[in-house]
C-alpha cells in the first residue's frame, strides 16, 4: 500500500534535528545516513524529488514504469507520482533532495516544469558534462549551507539555491532550455511584480484590487495570469504571505495574538484565529506551542 510521505516523517525516520531540520528540504545523503530505510519505501509525495546516482544500480518503479539509474544519472520524481522500489546494488550510493510544494512554489517556473510532456516522459536523465558540473556545485553549496544553523535569510538563501538547481536540471531538456521558453514574456514580467509585490505588501493587503491597480491590470485579468503562470491563486499568495508573517512573529517574538492580529491588521484577534487555523489547521497558540 502506498504511503503519503511527509517531511516530518523523514525527519523523524533519520532523526534529523535542527540546526540540521528545514521545513520543506530534507537531503539525504549516502555518504552520512543509511538510504535503505528511504529506498525500500512505497509512497507518494507531494512535491519533488531528486535522486543523484553517484555510484552504483537502482531500479524503482514511478507510476508503474520502471526505471534504471546508473552512475551519474538524475532521477526525477514529480508531484503526486506513485513510487515503488524494485532493487539497489549493495554500492549504490546518491544524493536525494526531498523538496515540498510550499518551499519550490514561488520557482517562477514550476508549473511548467512539473507539466512538461518531456519532463514527464523522461524521468530519468543522464545530464551533459557542462550541466553536471554545474549541478555538482550547486548540490554541494546547499549542502554546505543546509548543516548550518538557519535564520531566515540562510533558509532564502538555501531556498534560491534550490531554485538554481532544478533549473540546472531543467537544462538536459530541450523543449525548457530552447532560448524563447527562457526569456522573460508579459506573464513572467507580471509575475515577477506581483510576486515583489506581495512579498512586500501581502501581510497586510489582502485585497486582489490592490495589486491590479499596482499592475495596471483589472483584478479578473491578474487572477487569470498569475493562476495560469504559477498554478496557484491570487489568494492563495496573499494567504501564503499572511501566513508566513504570523508564524515568524510567533515564533521569533513573544507578542500577543491579539498584538499579531494587530500587526497584521485584522478586524479581531478571533478574525485573525480563524483565518490562521484554517490554512494551517491549528490555532496561533497551538502553532506557537508545537
Amino acid at each position: 500500500m502506498l504511503e503519503l510521505l511527509q517531511i516530518s516523517d523523514l525527519q523523524k525516520m533519520y532523526g534529523i534535528e535542527y540546526p540540521v531540520q528545514m521545513d520543506g528540504l530534507v537531503i539525504l545523503d549516502s555518504k552520512s545516513v543509511d538510504l535503505k530505510m528511504f529506498l525500500e519505501q512505497k509512497y507518494q509525495y507531494r512535491g519533488l524529488i531528486f535522486v543523484f546516482c553517484n555510484q552504483g544500480t537502482l531500479r524503482m518503479k514511478i507510476n508503474h514504469k520502471e526505471h534504471t539509474a546508473l552512475q551519474g544519472a538524475t532521477l526525477i520524481i514529480l508531484p503526486e507520482m506513485n513510487v515503488e522500489p524494485v532493487e539497489w546494488s549493495d554500492d549504490f550510493m546518491a544524493e536525494i533532495f526531498i523538496m515540498s510544494y510550499d518551499f519550490i512554489e514561488k520557482y517562477t517556473i514550476l508549473s511548467e516544469f512539473i507539466n512538461n510532456s518531456e519532463v514527464l516522459n523522461s524521468l530519468l536523465i543522464y545530464p551533459v558534462d557542462q550541466d553536471k558540473q554545474v549541478i555538482g556545485e550547486l548540490v554541494d553549496l546547499i549542502k554546505k549551507y543546509y548543516q548550518e544553523a538557519k535564520n531566515l535569510l540562510l533558509e532564502q538563501m538555501i531556498q534560491y539555491l534550490v531554485y538554481s538547481l532544478i533549473t540546472a536540471v531543467a537544462m538536459s531538456y530541450l523543449s525548457l532550455s530552447k532560448k524563447e521558453n527562457l526569456q522573460k514574456t508579459r506573464i513572467n514580467d507580471v509575475t515577477d511584480s506581483f510576486l515583489e509585490l506581495v512579498n512586500k505588501h501581502g501581510h497586510i493587503e489582502r485585497n486582489v484590487s490592490f495589486y491590479a491597480e499596482q499592475l495596471h491590470l483589472t483584478a479578473q485579468h491578474l487572477s487569470i495570469l498569475i493562476k495560469k503562470r504559477t498554478g496557484k491563486s491570487v489568494k492563495s499568495w496573499i494567504g501564503f504571505i499572511v501566513i508566513n508573517k504570523a508564524k515568524e512573529y510567533l515564533m521569533t517574538t513573544s507578542l500577543s495574538v491579539k498584538q499579531i492580529s494587530d500587526k497584521l491588521e485584522f478586524t479581531d484577534s478571533s478574525q485573525f484565529c480563524r483565518y490562521f487555523k484554517r490554512y494551517i489547521g491549528q490555532t496561533p497558540n497551538e502553532y506557537r506551542k508545537r
